[in-house]
């Protein structure tokens, strides 16, 4: 029912009578108004009005009563509702009677019988806004306990994603340190050997030192450029501007570009096409930076004299592209980390070619920025397919 109630216990019933119509007369029917002529009745109208799940605001008892005296009613009523205000009439009460109500009972007001109306009237009200504010009070405090408790949750969430974004600062830089010093320090030293041993060093031998420095400065260079698409991809400024791309010229352009390379490890590529378009909506450059990753990752992890198979599929709604190596393959511990930062997996590039451990996880940040899906397939010791998928465009 979860109505507001004023419980009025007396042993007269001419005052209860007067009671109800004074109560009445101030509140209406917005309170519940029970009465009773002695305290064990008063403590079972109670009882059902609380069972009933009422709210009991305010308790009024004389405090001569048979059997149980006012005093001893209202400190009953304390031990089971001490937010109910609690009034006790004074007809014969001496003060230590008050006293003891006052301190067991948390007693309101007293009112000396017989009482002056407005007297009685300006203790209701007193009372009842008591209560009110009080029970709004409570309210208030409850909820910004909640909203303290909320937003102590929040910035415990927070500050253990700053712990982990600072940790992962810290192996960040440790990587980026470690991987950069490798090449610089073989820079230096060749560039330190060809500069004291000029004149005593063959022509071909310095082109073929120039080139290890070209390759290490390579290197430097992809790590450099993975480490600024990282931090393009984490502080949300991927911005992939979406068109009609026919996606093949961009496939046929990388496998032309990598089975050059290719050669020096006897690996062959080949691509499985239908003679006709691929439309998709996707970002000219987003894909090429995608499919220049996988592609090299396939010939970079393929053993020698291996076959790589790219593959063109149009669906109704899709085009995908599958890369597909002949190299050792994924374990099942593997494949739960793919895609992650400064993964460092398994298998390892067959050529001593440089890995950064990024290029996953770029990849799939520039395609789900597309709308897109990346996958992979793969059975250790029978090689691995990766799945790149755009949304086709519909003419």
């Amino acid at each position: 029912m979860n109505e507001l109630a004023i419980i009025c216990a007396d042993d007269d019933p001419t005052v209860l009578s007067s009671l109800e119509m004074e109560i009445k007369n101030l509140v209406g029917n917005d309170y519940l108004i029970e009465l009773a002529e002695n305290g064990e009745d008063a403590l079972e109208i109670y009882e059902e009005l609380s069972e009933e799940g009422n709210e009991i605001v305010l308790f009024i008892s004389d405090y001569l009563m048979p059997n149980m005296k006012g005093d001893e009613l209202l400190k009953q009523i304390q031990e089971r509702s001490p937010k109910t205000l609690k009034i006790m009439l004074t007809g014969q009460a001496d003060l230590k009677a008050v006293g003891n109500a006052i301190k067991s009972a948390n007693l309101f007001r007293y009112i000396a019988k017989p009482w002056q109306p407005e007297d009685f009237r300006l203790t209701l009200i007193s009372a009842l806004n008591s209560y009110h504010q009080d029970k709004e009070l409570a309210n208030f405090y409850a909820d910004l306990e909640k909203k303290i408790e909320k937003r102590t949750q929040e910035l415990q969430t927070k500050n253990q994603a700053l712990i982990k974004l600072n940790q992962e600062k810290n192996e960040f830089l440790g990587i980026a340190a470690h991987d950069l010093k490798n090449p610089l320090s073989a820079i230096q030293g060749w560039a330190e050997m060809i500069i004291e041993d000029y004149d005593d060093i063959p022509k071909a031998e310095i082109i073929d030192v120039n080139r290890l420095i070209l390759n290490s400065s390579r290197q430097m260079f992809e790590l450099i450029k993975n480490l600024l698409d990282v931090n393009a991809i984490e502080s949300g400024q991927i911005n992939a501007e979406l068109s009609c791309v026919d996606i093949l010229p961009t496939v046929q352009t990388l496998v032309d570009s990598y089975s050059e390379r290719a050669k020096t490890k006897n690996i062959s590529l080949q691509l499985h096409r239908q003679n006709n378009p691929y439309y998709a909506l996707v970002d000219k450059s987003a894909l090429q930076q995608i499919l220049d990753n996988l592609i090299s990752n396939a010939v970079k992890y393929s053993p020698y004299a291996k076959h790589v198979n790219i593959r063109m599929r149009q669906f109704e709604k899709t085009v995908t592209c599958e890369i597909q190596d002949e190299g050792q393959g994924l374990s099942e511990s593997d494949k739960k980390k793919l895609f992650g930062k400064f993964t460092r997996l398994t298998p390892k590039p067959t050529g001593k070619e440089h890995s950064t451990g990024l290029g996953l996880f770029i990849v799939k940040k520039l395609v789900e920025a597309m709308n897109g899906n990346v996958w992979c397939e793969s059975e250790l010791g029978k090689g691995t397919s990766f799945f790149v998928e755009f949304p086709a465009f519909l003419l």
